[in-house]
């Protein structure tokens, strides 16, 4: 099947279709989802009530779907010093949350494990600018990598096991030619499941999609990018210790 790309917006992966809703409004939506995953889901204001308990540069809106499952829905925020000042207007074509959509389900197709995208969404506040959404499913009972070391689920889970699973995610992240631009402790799920524990990536807003394995000097670039974020979260090493991080090291380069 040819690839057709699209200036605003991007590649639409198979499966996926687009909506336009009047003038201000795009929206990538999953084919199947059509009827509950909608334009109303990013734009509306929710009750505190609502809010997810996962972040990203805020809170994630959180909502149940008609067929049962939970979305949730990721504002995009500039970060830094360039952030107080645009908040989250945005300029870049193709969309911001298109081509995350669209480079998310390419790492889900080579087997990476992370969330499942429902759509993206885009609301044009004046000419070229636009604020932007994602929406995606919530994976239950996952918690990411800080959140788990602060509340006690790291030691609980087993602190080798949650170590273990997150260097095998990240080696077959690397493996499958995926540079991860913005690689910390939030952006790293663990969640118990049948089989023992899984860790999951996620948020790959500026991600790179590279032809066969990430080189050497970029994995290490990304490791040391999650190592300034265990320092900078945990400057005293009171969860993640210095050796806890020699042990992870090792696994991740003996991971299959």
């Amino acid at each position: 099947m040819a690839v057709t790309y699209d200036r605003i917006w991007g590649v639409i992966p198979y499966g996926f279709k687009k909506i336009v809703d009047g003038a201000k409004h795009r929206m990538v939506v999953r084919a199947d989802l059509e009827s509950s995953v909608r334009v109303e889901m990013c734009t509306a204001a929710y009750p505190p009530s609502e809010m997810s308990h996962f972040h990203g540069r805020g809170k994630l809106k959180s909502m149940t779907l008609a067929n049962g499952e939970t979305a949730l829905i990721r504002a995009y925020h500039h970060g830094g010093l360039f952030g107080s000042i645009t908040g989250r207007i945005f300029l870049a074509w193709p969309a911001r949350p298109f081509r995350e959509l669209a480079i998310t389900e390419e790492i889900r197709r080579r087997g990476v494990p992370t969330v499942e995208v429902y759509g993206a969404c885009t609301e044009i506040v004046w000419g070229p600018f636009y604020r932007a959404w994602l929406i995606t499913r919530e994976l239950e009972g996952a918690q990411d990598l800080w959140t788990a070391c602060q509340n006690g689920l790291f030691v609980e889970m087993g602190r080798e096991r949650v170590l273990r699973s997150v260097a095998a995610a990240l080696r077959k992240l690397h493996r499958e030619g995926v540079y991860h631009s913005d690689l910390n402790m939030k952006n790293i799920l663990i969640r118990a499941e049948s089989e023992g524990v899984r860790g999951y990536i996620i948020d790959f807003d500026r991600a790179r999609l590279l032809l066969g394995q990430v080189p050497r000097q970029l994995a290490d670039r990304n490791l040391r990018r999650l190592l300034r974020s265990v320092r900078k979260l945990d400057p005293e090493r009171s969860f993640l210790t210095i050796e806890d991080w020699e042990c992870f090291m090792a696994w991740y380069h003996e991971a299959a």
